[in-house]
């Protein structure tokens, strides 16, 4: 391990001994990741990797000897080793993502592979004991659809926006007990089927709907190169319909004791539905204006709960704060009175006064003066 942080150290304060030596100890770097090495004996091998691709990327006269030759190496290299060391998921998930973001093309060949690793995370089993490490996973997703591959990156973009909603889609019928409306079956990730048991798969369904969101934001923050048409009515739609899942329970006639786990699980349902308008957003700026409507009606189901959740009240304020800043009136006049009415009570908004400015004349700031004066 010394060594190896010693070759990072030298080589990032030396450009010289870089350029020299940066081919040979990249090389070794790919040797040591193949074999039985101790933990932070892999750790420091890969971030010494990501520094010195990271150095020479923009070098024109490193590109054909190191980039185009060792980087498709040290993606099959890392991508074969997580299997062996799973504890070293946050590392492989932060160099794969990197390197499909620098070096899209050189990452096709292993556009699979880290695409099914990535799901391994995303299903939903991960989202309450490990969320950091599904962000992770959905910000790597989100650049891997950028690399384009057998389809276009607008394409690979598009299908993998489809997928996250139609997931989710799929949950929401689960747990609703419902089929879809839909003509023809939605597209949908390859994922492990729910339980059978509902006491089960309603909690399963939940933490998946979680992780398709965490993949839909990654996907509307991800730097693109090219431009990618957003489905803005899709993703709308979803989080309208993650809104209403709660209001659907319980006025449904079906007296389903499955049901009595909506509520439970109804912050972190419309919570995800808060998120994805925020990012909407904040993504997407004034081409939100057409959506005001639907993103009010969303807001105002969200605000007809049953279950009082602190959490929940915090996320919901912050939206509208966010939507009142970036549309004003545009939005606000979508909203029901008693709404805008309730948000102000319940963050105290107080008009503020300015106090009166008090000024006293000369004969006010000193009446005993003038009287000496007069004595005298």
């Amino acid at each position: 391990m010394a060594g190896v942080l010693l070759v990072k150290h030298t080589a990032l304060q030396s450009p010289q001994l870089l350029s020299e030596n940066v081919a040979k100890w990249t090389t070794s770097l790919l040797g040591v990741l193949g074999k039985a090495e101790v933990m932070p004996v892999l750790i420091a091998t890969l971030q010494t990797l990501l520094a010195f691709i990271d150095a020479v990327r923009d070098v024109p006269m490193f590109y054909r000897d190191i980039i185009s030759a060792q980087v498709p190496r040290m993606n099959q290299a890392i991508l074969a080793m997580v299997d062996k060391n799973p504890d070293l998921m946050s590392q492989v998930l932060e160099v794969l993502d990197r390197s499909a973001t620098w070096f899209p093309t050189l990452f096709r060949p292993s556009i699979d592979k880290a695409e099914a690793l990535c799901l391994r995370l995303l299903d939903g089993s991960d989202m309450r004991n490990s969320p950091e490490l599904c962000e992770q996973a959905a910000k790597c997703l989100a650049a891997l659809s950028l690399a384009g591959g057998k389809i276009t990156a607008e394409e690979r973009w598009f299908q993998c926006a489809q997928q996250a909603m139609g997931t989710i889609q799929q949950c929401i019928d689960h747990m609703m007990c419902t089929g879809s409306d839909a003509s023809e079956p939605a597209q949908q990730f390859a994922l492990p089927l729910l339980a059978d048991d509902f006491a089960v798969s309603i909690p399963q369904a939940a933490d998946r709907i979680s992780a398709m969101t965490e993949v839909l934001i990654a996907l509307l923050t991800q730097p693109t190169h090219v431009d990618i048409p957003v489905p803005v009515d899709g993703i709308l739609g979803i989080a309208s319909r993650l809104a209403m899942v709660p209001v659907r329970a319980g006025s449904s006639k079906n007296a389903r004791s499955e049901y009595d786990l909506i509520p439970l699980l109804t912050p972190q349902i419309q919570r995800a539905s808060i998120r994805i308008m925020a990012v909407l957003a904040i993504a997407l700026g004034s081409h939100m204006q057409p959506y005001l409507s639907a993103v009010a009606r969303a807001v105002t189901a969200i605000n007809t709960r049953q279950v009082v959740s602190p959490a929940l009240n915090v996320a919901l304020h912050c939206l509208l704060q966010l939507y009142i800043e970036r549309y004003g009136y545009g939005f606000v006049m979508h909203l029901p009175y008693d709404l805008v009415v309730s948000t102000a009570d319940d963050i105290c908004v107080q008009q503020k006064t300015k106090a009166a400015k008090v000024t006293m004349t000369a004969s006010e700031s000193a009446p005993s003066s003038k009287k000496r004066g007069g004595n005298g």
